[in-house]
């Protein structure tokens, strides 16, 4: 009686470990193993992967989606899921990133302190001595440019139009 009860405890066990397969969660470009990935069977999670990338999943009748993070998911049938499954990435990734801009950007890029966060340098004593330099009188040649060309355009409004040949 005894070895019958036992017999039936490990047909039971053995069974049960047959129910399950061992399923290995790989990334596609750089074969690293996707921790966390799921196992969705019917709305319903089954299995998740270890940070090794690997997951025991109950073999059951079925649709099996494979998804993870920032990864495209992948549709099984349940009876035939590969024992090592390669998920591609959806994050593109860039080498380097070279910004451009124009040079009168380069005071929004500066702090109150005077520090140049593009050059990583300090960019004078953190004044603006245009400012003091106007106070005594001082105007930059773009300035005086500005109200020249502004000057010659309200004389040029001001002027009578000159007389048109009549068309006869």
């Amino acid at each position: 009686m005894k070895q019958i009860l036992i017999l039936l405890i490990l047909t039971s066990f053995a069974l049960h470990l047959r129910a399950q397969q061992m399923i290995s969660v790989i990334d596609d470009d750089t074969h690293d193993p996707i921790g966390n990935a799921l196992f969705i069977l019917d709305g319903d999670t089954i299995a998740y992967t270890s940070p090794q990338g690997i997951a025991m999943v109950p073999k059951r009748s079925g649709i099996v989606t494979v998804t993870a993070y920032d990864y495209r998911s992948m549709i099984f049938i349940a009876d035939s899921i590969p024992p090592v499954i390669r998920l591609k990435s959806e994050i593109k990734k860039l080498d380097e990133v070279f910004v451009f801009g124009k040079m009168g950007l380069r005071d929004k890029f500066t702090d109150k302190s005077g520090y140049d966060r593009i050059q990583g340098k300090y960019a004078g004593a953190g004044g603006d001595l245009g400012a003091i330099f106007r106070i005594f009188g001082y105007r930059p040649a773009s300035e005086r440019r500005r109200e020249r060309v502004k000057k010659n355009l309200e004389a040029f409004d001001k002027a009578e139009p000159a007389p048109q040949p009549n068309d006869k």
